[in-house]
């Protein structure tokens, strides 16, 4: 919970530390970033667990504090519900043909950081890709990761 606060102070400084974030809180820059919809809530599945549909293929930002701070809107909005911080969530990523990231991972690290420190769980991971080489990565590296995690993703190849 420590590195949720750290990120959310990164994000939105001391002022916002201790409240719900709104769309308000949110610059022009970060409300575009928003539009493009990167990260998207598209409904629940059938186990009435939210699904979060990543396009990395269409990220468009001014900055990447942009990104990060709609990604974080975009997760609080979905924790807000009792069912999502009760069932948790399901996330796809997308890289399929035009969806696949042209933006030579930009902020990977950051991103992932912000993606860990979310108070959400993650009850299952869909990769859905139609490049041999991120299929190849994913196939050797997905058994050098805990059973806990690898039983709950699934790596879709094709287009």
């Amino acid at each position: 919970m420590i590195r949720f606060f750290e990120v959310k102070q990164q994000l939105f400084g001391n002022d916002k530390l201790a409240k719900d974030i709104t769309i308000d809180d949110l610059d022009d820059d970060d409300r575009e970033a928003l539009k493009v919809g990167v990260v998207q809530i598209a409904g629940r599945d059938t186990s009435n667990r939210q699904i979060f549909v990543s396009l990395p293929g269409i990220r468009q930002f001014r900055r990447l504090l942009n990104e990060m701070r709609a990604r974080f809107y975009t997760a609080m909005q979905a924790l807000s519900s009792e069912q999502t911080q009760r069932k948790g969530a399901v996330s796809i990523y997308y890289t399929v043909g035009s969806f696949n990231d042209r933006s030579k991972r930009v902020g990977f690290f950051e991103i992932r950081r912000l993606k860990l420190s979310l108070p959400i769980h993650i009850a299952a991971i869909h990769f859905c890709l139609d490049d041999p080489k991120q299929y190849f990565l994913l196939k050797v590296g997905l058994p050098a990761i805990s059973a806990k995690v690898h039983t709950r993703v699934r790596v879709h190849y094709g287009s």
